[in-house]
């Protein structure tokens, strides 16, 4: 699921030299004596890969552009973020649509709840709170289509809603060529849209007054807000084999501090803030961690 941490350019190049001299002679001719005791000189002194928590665009980079829309989205990418995290509510009419609340009346021109309008009626209204003008609501599709074939992961909450639409949200997404972890509030979503789409990962978000309990899901990871992410919890959760990501983290101490902790993600509105950041404080990995869920 996760963009695999960037080689140093140092140790690209020792790997070029690998390849080259594993490359079968012509035919006839005799292959050069390798350097062996020089290129394994190389390779020990390249520097190792770094272990980063991943940058998450919380509702794309809603510091940038109205939240959970198509620019909001472009501008986390422009920005570095690793995945993109968003909300899905479904229209009266079985659409799936991005928007954090259960109504349209805090974001966009209109008034109403999501579950009783239609598709056409939310393709009608626009997002109007945020920097710059106003923008359309996407419809999932339309995200997924834009991430289909890219190494950018999707963090997908599923929010709270009728049983045949989390099946129908599982089922667009497995059936997509993005890269898609399903994750919500709720254990029971993540299990009937676990039973919908095996084989995406799940993740559990888990808040200081909204902490469903796993019973049994084969969850990857959780998403934990910065009141439940001790050090002691993150480490607890890492041991259990489950990656860890943390909301909403805005500012350098919060950065750092959840770095220390082990978190495997920094979710926040500032991606490209975040960025340069995580970038700069590139530590070796540690033994015996889990990879981030969906890692190769």
């Amino acid at each position: 699921m996760t963009v695999p941490p960037r080689l140093p350019a140092a140790l690209l190049a020792t790997l070029a030299v690998l390849a080259a001299g594993c490359a079968a002679p012509a035919a006839g001719r005799a292959a050069p004596a390798a350097p062996v005791t020089a290129l394994r000189a190389q390779v020990a002194a390249a520097p190792e890969p770094c272990d980063r928590p991943v940058v998450i665009g919380h509702r794309g980079a809603p510091a940038a552009a109205p939240e959970n829309t198509m620019a909001s989205f472009e501008a986390a990418l422009r920005g570095g973020a690793d995945w993109l995290e968003t909300d899905v509510q479904t229209t009266k009419d079985g659409v799936p649509v991005l928007m954090h609340d259960s109504s349209v009346d805090r974001v966009t021109d209109g008034k109403g709840e999501v579950a009783a309008l239609t598709a056409a009626q939310i393709a009608g209204l626009r997002v109007t709170v945020g920097p710059g003008g106003p923008e359309p609501v996407p419809t999932l599709e339309q995200l997924l289509t834009r991430l289909a074939g890219t190494r950018t992961r999707l963090l997908m909450e599923i929010k709270w809603q009728r049983p045949e639409d989390v099946a129908r949200i599982a089922r667009i997404a497995a059936a997509s060529r993005a890269d898609v972890v399903l994750y919500s509030f709720s254990a029971a979503h993540l299990r009937q849209a676990h039973e919908e789409a095996p084989r995406l990962p799940l993740v559990l978000i888990q808040g200081g007054g909204l902490a469903d309990p796993p019973d049994g899901l084969p969850l990857a990871g959780l998403a934990l807000d910065t009141g439940l992410a001790t050090a002691e919890r993150i480490g607890a959760e890492r041991r259990a084999g489950h990656q860890v990501y943390v909301w909403t983290l805005d500012d350098e101490p919060s950065w750092q501090a959840m770095s220390d902790r082990d978190a495997a993600g920094l979710i926040t509105d500032v991606p490209d803030r975040a960025r340069p950041w995580v970038d700069a404080r590139c530590r070796a990995p540690r033994s015996g961690q889990p990879a981030p869920a969906g890692t190769p």
